[in-house]
C-alpha cells in the first residue's frame, strides 16, 4: 500500500471497516450513514477531486442484499479510493454526494432506475 493511501487508510480508520488494497486502489467498507462523513474527508481532507462512478451489486441469495459501490480519484496523488456499503431490499437508500460531486447526479439517477437505489 502506498504511503498516501495507508495515510488515508489509518485516518479514516474510525470512520470505516478495515480498509484493504485491491488492485491498486484503497477499498473503504463503510455503513450507510458514514457515507457523507467518509466521501467529504476524502475531498476536503486528501484531495479526491474527481468523482469517477457509483454503481450497484445485486447480490439475490444475500442480505442486505446490494452493494453500492463509490469510486473517487485524486489528481494530485494519481491515485483512485472505492468506498463500499451494503443496503437491504427493504431500505434500499444511501445519501446522495451530489452536493460534493455535481457530477454524481447522473449516475446516481441511473443505479434508482436499475436497482431501486
Amino acid at each position: 500500500m502506498s504511503t498516501f493511501l495507508e495515510q488515508v487508510g489509518t485516518e479514516l480508520a474510525g470512520m470505516t471497516g478495515e480498509a484493504a488494497i485491491a488492485h491498486g486502489v484503497l477499498v473503504l467498507p463503510i455503513e450507510p450513514g458514514q457515507l457523507l462523513g467518509v466521501v467529504g474527508a476524502l475531498k476536503d481532507r486528501f484531495g479526491f477531486d474527481l468523482f469517477l462512478d457509483v454503481t450497484a451489486v445485486d447480490w439475490p441469495e444475500r442480505e442486505p442484499r446490494f452493494d453500492v459501490v463509490w469510486h473517487f480519484y485524486s489528481t494530485r496523488d494519481f491515485v483512485r479510493v472505492r468506498v463500499k456499503t451494503r443496503v437491504s431490499l427493504a431500505d434500499p437508500t444511501v445519501d446522495t454526494v451530489s452536493n460534493l460531486y455535481g457530477s454524481a447526479r447522473y449516475m446516481e439517477r441511473a443505479g434508482h432506475e436499475m436497482y431501486g437505489i
